[in-house]
């Protein structure tokens, strides 16, 4: 992997039980992440095939019963999460750990966003169908998070259940007018995809385990050209997040501006400030794109000779990758659901959905990174999510997108390319 200068051969131990240390958190991370999912897939999946029954007159439940099959599963879900945070109390929470336990977390906040404002608006519209586009959401979401797992670990088994989620966002879709049948895929999607993976991961966690037990202590450097090896591949990781950031920067700075002036004219032409003639209307809807289109270009020709062969990069590339199969099924969703539906309220959800799927990518940078400003970045993708539902099909729901924009993704953008601009000086 190329040559290695070390300060001194005393920092080799403590080093290598920084890169060794991903090795020792893996198991004991995907073990606990196998036992939420386990339980997680058997208890609402169970639910949902009951609700599912229900729905197709199968079964009959009486009030008192209805409340505990409402709450039933939750009571117990919570005692393996508390099981679990007691487990893990003495772990060292290392980068891997770290980074794994922001992820899910990152996910659960961008639920319980999407939980609230799609309940609020199918509370206040009496609709049943934005309710019912929630599971398909995060159905979507899950297949983004499997692919990139799938991308990561280099498992067909991965891509399968990535691909299993996929399938179940286009028939949750499809099925949204006979409630029984969606309700049946539902619980057998969290049976299928969610429990029997969870148990997977816990067995593979458990051989990993006992391989990791029988190793030599982090601290002992049996072989020196190894050890080399390891720091080599370390280094290369840090080298090409500069990279990745410095292009990144730059698209989240062209991309905010663009789509935000754009907002910014359609919700300055519904409001009444401006006029704009069909004409305009099809420039503001275009150009953007168009220009976008460009500087992706014009990205993607400057780095084409960088390699990506190293798992950074190849986690990167996984995680962009699951975002855009993710972005594309939802617009599926939505688009196929607000022509059915025939409103235009529905195709108002995607925005909101985006924010918080944004928020949830910032929560992981400012976590992994340990910065206040992707904190707050994450914070405002996240307000701007509920305000956007408060707001939905009025003039100042496209002002407070072309200000969020702006504000939370041109400014990172540049922000990133400085900080990236800085450490090259």
């Amino acid at each position: 992997m190329g040559r290695v200068f070390f300060k001194s051969r005393a920092s080799e131990p403590a080093d290598l039980a920084f890169v060794r240390s991903f090795a020792g958190e893996g198991p004991r991370a995907q073990a606990s992440a196998g036992l939420v999912f386990f339980w997680a897939g058997l208890l609402y999946g169970l639910q949902t095939l009951v609700y599912a029954a229900i729905e197709a007159h199968w079964l009959r439940i009486v009030p008192p019963f209805g409340l505990w099959l409402a709450i039933g599963p939750t009571l117990p879900f919570l005692a393996v999460i508390g099981y679990v945070a007691w487990r893990d109390r003495k772990g060292k929470g290392g980068v891997a750990t770290r980074a794994l336990t922001a992820s899910y977390t990152s996910a659960g906040l961008m639920n319980l966003v999407i939980a609230v404002t799609f309940g609020g608006l199918a509370l206040s519209r009496q609709s049943t169908a934005i309710w019912l586009l929630y599971p398909a959401v995060i159905c979507a979401m899950q297949g983004a998070v499997w692919y990139a797992a799938s991308l990561i670990r280099r498992r067909l088994w991965l891509g399968i259940v990535s691909a299993g989620w996929f399938v179940t966002t286009l028939a949750l879709t499809l099925l949204m007018s006979q409630v029984a049948a969606y309700l049946l895929w539902l619980g057998l999607a969290l049976l299928g995809l969610m429990a029997v993976p969870g148990y997977v991961m816990m067995r593979i966690a458990a051989r990993e385990g006992a391989v990791t037990k029988g190793e030599p202590a982090t601290g002992a450097v049996s072989d020196p050209q190894a050890a080399r090896e390891d720091l080599a591949f370390i280094q290369t990781l840090v080298n090409r997040g500069d990279q990745v950031q410095m292009s990144g920067g730059l698209l989240l700075l062209c991309g905010g501006l663009l789509y935000g002036l754009q907002c910014l004219v359609h919700g300055l032409d519904m409001s009444g400030g401006i006029r704009l003639p069909p004409l305009g209307h099809l420039i503001n809807g275009v150009l953007p794109t168009l220009l976008f289109l460009i500087v992706l270009g014009i990205v993607l020709w400057r780095d084409r000779h960088k390699t990506h062969a190293n798992a950074g990069s190849r986690a990167l590339n996984a995680a962009f990758g699951g975002v855009g199969l993710a972005n594309l099924f939802m617009n599926v969703v939505f688009g196929y659901t607000a022509f059915t539906q025939k409103t235009w309220l529905i195709w108002m959800l995607y925005p909101i959905t985006l924010c918080a799927l944004m928020g949830a990518g910032w929560y992981v940078a400012a976590v992994a990174k340990r910065k206040l400003w992707p904190a707050l970045v994450c914070a405002g993708w996240f307000a701007t999510a509920c305000l956007l539902a408060a707001r939905v099909e009025t003039p100042g729901y496209l002002l407070i997108l072309s200000g969020a924009l702006a504000l939370l993704m041109a400014l990172p953008g540049y922000l990133l390319m400085r900080f990236d601009a800085r450490r090259s000086a």
